[in-house]
């Protein structure tokens, strides 16, 4: 999965969820990192794992067959 992938499918999950970047924002991720998670910069780790915490997302890490 690509970090591509990834914003949009938190993006879309945000928005499913009727959550605000501002909602986001309000809950501790500086609305600049919110910005540049949608829209697949590169950011810290932790911002995204916090990101996901409040939108109810999760990334599951699982090893790809036949590497």
């Amino acid at each position: 999965m690509t970090l591509e992938e990834i914003s949009k499918a938190l993006l879309e999950i945000r928005e499913r969820k009727g959550f605000s970047q501002y909602k986001i924002w309000q809950n501790g991720v500086n609305i600049g990192t919110v910005r540049a998670i949608e829209s697949g910069k590169n950011v810290n780790i932790e911002n995204i794992l916090k990101y996901c915490e409040i939108v109810g997302a999760e990334i599951i890490i699982k090893e790809k067959e036949g590497v």
